[in-house]
């Protein structure tokens, strides 16, 4: 293609055409941006041609003398304007990128927001089990609150000798007979049990032949709720289920 030509045809496309697969392709560029880039590469196209061209006079030695000015004066004109391109498409990502960085955040927060009231809103089961001797002498402990704070059902069961894992076991399963007993559809269930938390979601395989029936169990239980969540939280937040399962031992209830 002839470079006058060629050179033409760059600034048509610069002035009419939409360029969407281009958009597409890079997105921090604008069509301005775009027609831009594509007149400056015109002008170069054009500017390097006429660098070419012989000087007046140059008879049949064909001699091409360059016309340093016009040529460096397009060249750094078309550079400059290349470099702005570039600068304000670079801006624009910026500016996009940190706007959804801030959309994103206000959307976690939001949903962070909307989790803890669900959860405020929902009634509690907090579970326990103690095992004096581990095994010894062992009880389950459970205790329902309401969504408004209130206690509506505490649940205590001696085990004989037992260990502690299957009394927090056995504190879960009553505390979620009781719930469903009480016609309870949404419940956030609590428990100081990390290997029972764990196990119940699937991070912890159960290895002892003993806990297999109880966590097969409760995992129906489970299953019964339209929404439930087990959540393991710190012992000295589940002082109400653990004084149950002590009391059950000591009042062999």
């Amino acid at each position: 293609m002839a470079k006058a030509v060629l050179a033409e045809l760059l600034r048509f496309i610069a002035a009419n055409e939409e360029l969407p697969r281009t958009r597409a392709r890079y997105p921090g560029y604008d069509r301005d941006a775009l027609g831009r880039l594509i007149a400056a590469a015109a002008d170069r196209v054009e500017e390097a041609e006429k660098a070419r061209e012989p000087a007046p006079g140059a008879g049949s030695k064909g001699i091409k003398v360059r016309k340093v000015s016009d040529v460096e004066k397009a060249a750094q004109r078309a550079a400059a304007e290349l470099d702005e391109a570039m600068d304000l498409s670079k801006a624009e990502r910026d500016r996009r990128k940190k706007e959804r960085a801030e959309r994103e955040a206000a959307e976690r927060a939001a949903a962070d927001a909307a989790a803890a009231a669900e959860a405020a809103r929902c009634t509690r089961l907090f579970t326990d089990g103690a095992a004096r001797g581990n095994p010894g002498p062992a009880g389950a402990g459970a205790v329902i609150v309401n969504a408004d704070g209130h206690i509506v059902a505490k649940i205590g069961k001696f085990l004989g000798d037992s260990t502690n894992n299957v009394a927090e076991y056995m504190g879960l399963i009553l505390g979620l007979k009781r719930a469903k007993a009480m016609g309870i559809k949404e419940l956030e269930v609590l428990s100081d049990s990390e290997l029972m938390v764990k196990q119940l979601a699937g991070d912890y395989a159960v290895k002892a032949d003993h806990l297999r029936p109880l966590h097969d169990e409760a995992q129906a239980l489970i299953a019964g709720f339209d929404r439930i969540q087990v959540r393991h939280v710190p012992r000295e937040e589940n002082a109400l289920a653990d004084a149950m399962s002590n009391r059950a031992i000591d009042e062999r209830l």
